[in-house]
């Protein structure tokens, strides 16, 4: 996928994104997708594209996870008991700044490359694995 501007101002525009290779079922399997409830919501200057460090409540096997995520286009209030999913075995990043992100929280990319968040249905619970 090409992180670079196109003339367009939408590097995400799903009519230039590449089908991405086979990876195969078990490679798929093997990421740990679970939902879990935003906690806590912080700005996070330090990063070059704007973004927050959110800690995340994935339920009482995996507990709270922090991450940054470039969703500025969300208010913080907007984020603060929202239910999202996250990818939790990916390992820790370690960014320029000391912070560890903890897991990948998943979004749609929209045209102008904001991320959408996933919606899910009220009555899942945090910790609950995406199949």
């Amino acid at each position: 996928m090409s992180h670079e501007i196109d003339p367009e101002g939408l590097p995400y525009d799903p009519k230039t994104q590449d089908r991405k290779e086979y990876v195969g079922f078990g490679e798929f399997v093997a990421l740990d997708l679970r939902t879990g409830i935003i906690t806590q919501v912080e700005d996070f200057p330090e990063m070059r594209k704007p973004s927050y460090k959110i800690t995340v409540d994935f339920g009482p096997v995996v507990g709270s996870l922090q991450s940054s995520a470039q969703i500025t286009n969300y208010l913080k209030s907007e984020l603060i008991g929202r239910m999202v999913v996250g990818a939790i075995n990916l390992g820790d990043k370690t960014l320029p700044t000391g912070f560890a992100s903890q897991f990948l929280v998943l979004g749609a990319l929209a045209a102008d490359g904001t991320v959408k968040l996933l919606e899910l249905p009220e009555d899942v619970v945090p910790g609950s694995v995406i199949a």
